[in-house]
């Protein structure tokens, strides 16, 4: 044996002994996790885990190497932080909490404030612009609200050189801006540039000040931590529908947006007050550049899974944006289809929690897949026949449930399609592409005026059938990637 061979043996053995050394480690099957003892810890932390196949020289057969590889993908991934031993020390807590609390804040009063134009639509309608808008008209106002907060999401983190806070000072003034200029208008058009542009380009803006913030607190905790974030938006559709729906009546709806507003400007400002960052001493010389790569568009697994999620997605507004009207149809008072609304975006924020938490067992596409299919089902299924507040508040309870997955489970999904080197690219693209889905109430409508009598079937069968329809196109995705309608994804 010459040296050469006896240098690969001693590489080799090397090798073996390294195996040997995490002989402890125990791989989950079922959601691609290992288990892993962290160091002068009892605890046991679950990482993502990549299997590949190495010669054992002792065995004399090929054996599996259990590798680790991140997995704590959420839409924060969507800012990448640079290579700096800085990050080493993330105290994945601490203040981070505080911060975590920010963002609950924050998606309290964007996400809380969005989710509820159907409350605000129908007092339009039925008010200020009675016979002189058409229901098309109002919900091109929140589909130009949901455009300008994904558009302008991706171009956030190019002001990073103004710092987190001033980003979301100027984002908290032109939110806050929108919903009270909103109060001024006397015609759609003005709608559509204060509720619409000002208050979507406001909230981009304070929205990814937080997601930049959250990863520089926490690494194993950032999904538990966006989780607390997230919550704000359920929350803030509870509390700030039949909020809305009460000023309303007792002061005019010009004042409610003004109050709203305010409100807003409140929450948004202690937000400011709380936020702090965490970042090296020489963060300014960093590049800034845009995390889009084009090149992403030729990957044929990635594009049919954009299909498939913004599909999915433009049923989401539908029934929101819509039962405020549907409710006023049936009889049913403000009061309470402002409640119902708000058990919806309540229940959107649980159902989130506890599918994502069995998603991480079954599956994140799988879950995916059997949660948009309900919530397509409880369109098409429940709803033509919800006409009582009963009914209505058992179908928004369901619906509201399933509803929102895409929020929760979109991010890891696509980490899992795109590789962990292009998440960052990724998610910038998925969230762009989520715009189209803001298109789902217009075309609601139009639908509806098509439809005799301008019933609402058309409407609930079309909600249903674009979440059903994206489920599909997943499914499609997750045969084509591994063989198998069975296999744990």
């Amino acid at each position: 044996m010459g040296k050469s061979d006896n240098d690969h043996l001693e590489i080799f053995k090397e090798d073996v002994e390294k195996i040997s050394q995490r002989s402890s480690v125990t791989y989950d099957e079922s959601n691609d996790l290992t288990l892993t003892p962290q160091q002068q810890q009892i605890d046991l932390e679950k990482i993502s885990t990549v299997k590949t196949e190495k010669y054992d020289l002792e065995a004399g057969e090929l054996g599996t190497i259990i590798e680790p590889r991140d997995t704590n993908v959420t839409i924060a991934s969507i800012i990448e932080l640079p290579k700096d031993p800085f990050y080493d020390t993330i105290p994945d807590g601490g203040y981070g909490w505080v911060v975590a609390f920010v963002g609950f804040l924050i998606n309290f009063v964007m996400f809380g404030t969005a989710s509820i134009w159907g409350v605000f639509s129908n007092a339009w309608a039925t008010t200020v612009l009675k016979g002189k808008v058409t229901t098309i008209e109002l919900m091109g106002v929140g589909t130009t609200l949901v455009v300008c907060l994904n558009i302008f999401t991706p171009v956030s983190p190019l002001l990073a050189r103004l710092g987190a806070r001033v980003t979301m000072m100027i984002g908290s003034v032109l939110m806050s801006l929108g919903i009270i200029l909103a109060g001024f208008s006397t015609e759609v058009w003005h709608l559509y540039l204060t509720q619409g542009v000002l208050f979507g380009i406001g909230a981009s803006l304070v929205y990814m000040s937080i997601v930049a913030v959250i990863p520089q607190w926490f690494t194993t905790k950032r999904g538990t931590a966006m989780g607390v974030s997230s919550a704000g938006s359920g929350f803030g559709g509870l509390a700030l529908s039949p909020m809305v729906s009460s000023l309303v009546q007792k002061y005019n709806l010009p004042w409610a947006h003004r109050i709203v507003g305010l409100f807003a400007f409140g929450i948004c400002a202690i937000a400011s007050l709380l936020i702090r960052t965490r970042l090296p001493p020489d963060h300014n010389k960093q590049p800034i550049r845009s995390p889009i790569k084009l090149s992403m568009l030729k990957e044929v697994n990635f594009i049919i899974l954009l299909c498939g999620l913004v599909i999915s997605l433009t049923g989401y507004l539908i029934p929101l944006f819509y039962l405020p009207k549907y409710c006023a149809t049936y009889g049913i008072d403000a009061t309470n289809s402002s409640t119902i609304v708000g058990v919806a975006c309540a229940m959107n924020a649980i159902g989130r929690l506890v599918l994502g938490y069995f998603a991480d067992r079954i599956g994140r596409l799988n879950m995916f897949v059997i949660s948009s299919t309900c919530a397509g089902l409880f369109c098409m299924l429940l709803w033509p026949f919800a006409k009582t507040y009963g009914t209505l508040m058992a179908f928004a309870v369901l619906f509201g449930f399933t509803c929102g997955i895409y929020y929760t489970l979109a991010a890891p999904i696509t980490a899992s399609v795109v590789g962990p080197d292009n998440i960052s690219s990724g998610l910038s693209i998925m969230f762009v592409a989520s715009a189209i889905s803001g298109l789902g109430p217009p075309i609601s409508s139009a639908i509806q005026q098509a439809t005799p009598n301008a019933g609402y079937i058309g409407v609930q069968m079309f909600s249903g059938a674009v979440y059903i329809f994206g489920s599909l196109i997943c499914i499609a995705l997750k045969i084509k990637m591994t063989g198998s309608l069975f296999s744990i994804m």
